[in-house]
């Protein structure tokens, strides 16, 4: 890729001086940034635990040339306030179209958004009338896109470069662009390292005869957690994370019920833990019994569920209470 004077790929050089420094100047091209906002950000939630950062587009849109046009597409009203303002700081247009909602015959309701196709409409209008403008960035990951990307890019000859969130990205609608630069969320090993600790804490305070499971975990960490450091909205998405990166893994157990169940605890092998907690070896459990010592016991399901179905039984009983702690390091 030919890299511009100032850092814009392919970037045409036109004679100019600057007045700063004497020195020849080259104006750069300008590029149209359009965000397809709901995919971006409940892709970078449900991948990341974390809200998208429209700075982060800015400053990727800004390596190919001057935003002549940058507008997010929502209804809006389905997401915060401060979302709005956030796009305003970082020089995008909210462009908002309420979700059309109807009911069918057995009177469930349906909800269908508007804002994707007034996002084709808004992309081709401007390919059209600013022909001046011949990069269009695409923050967006969704296939049904790609009849679009193939117009603008064979038809009406711009670069098209897919700008999406890793792990949420059609392969074809890459391909149909030709160039893509995914987003990116730099880890923050603070925020990591006291979510570790707020897990230690969670299940420190577990009701005697209880174990912790994933949907348990997800629903009461947010007694534990600083909701400067990470809203609790993003716990679950967070949580599933550190089973990704295999920070918390799964084995099934029994809980001093005679439940199984399938328990998440912390890996004390893994380096992030052991950063957060110096010397953990792992949390114990002094009621659990192997599963072949309930090899004759009566249960209802007559034998072992699948991972979704113990799952769903989870440890309703657990309860946070006060005290001193059951376990030591």
């Amino acid at each position: 890729m030919v890299q511009g004077e100032f850092g814009a790929p392919g970037a045409p050089a036109a004679q100019g001086i600057d007045a700063g420094n004497g020195q020849q100047a080259f104006p750069r091209s300008e590029v149209a940034a359009f965000v397809d906002f709901e995919n971006i950000r409940y892709s970078s939630i449900n991948s990341y635990g974390r809200e998208p950062d429209p700075l982060a587009w800015r400053d990727k849109a800004l390596k190919y040339g001057l935003m002549a046009v940058a507008r997010a597409y929502a209804d809006f009203d389905q997401h915060p306030p401060p979302v709005r303002m956030r796009l305003d700081v970082a020089g995008f247009e909210a462009q908002h179209y309420p979700a059309k909602r109807t009911s069918d015959g057995s009177g469930r309701e349906k909800i269908q958004s508007r804002a994707d196709l007034n996002f084709v409409i808004d992309v081709i209008n401007t390919a059209l009338t600013r022909p001046d403008i011949e990069t269009f960035l695409l923050f967006t990951g969704d296939k049904d896109f790609i009849r679009l990307v193939t117009t603008l890019r064979n038809r009406l000859g711009k670069k098209v470069v897919i700008c999406g969130v890793p792990g949420s990205v059609s392969p074809d609608l890459v391909v149909a662009a030709g160039a893509e630069d995914m987003l990116t969320f730099p880890q923050s090993a603070d925020v990591d390292r006291q979510f570790i600790q707020a897990i230690d804490a969670y299940v420190r305070q577990l009701h005697d005869g209880f174990v912790p499971t994933q949907s348990h975990m997800s629903r009461t960490l947010w007694r534990f957690v600083d909701r400067s450091v990470l809203p609790s909205e993003h716990i679950e998405a967070k949580v599933m994370e550190f089973l990704r990166k295999g920070v918390l893994t799964k084995r099934q157990t029994i809980n001093g019920q005679g439940q199984e169940l399938v328990m998440t605890e912390l890996n004390p092998n893994h380096p992030l833990v052991q950063e957060a907690l110096p010397g953990f070896t792992g949390h114990s459990f002094e009621f659990e019994r192997g599963l072949d010592e309930y090899a004759d016991d009566d249960y209802d399901d007559g034998g072992y569920a699948p991972d979704e179905e113990l799952e769903e039984e989870d440890n309703r009983g657990n309860l946070i209470t006060p005290g001193p702690s059951r376990f030591s390091r």
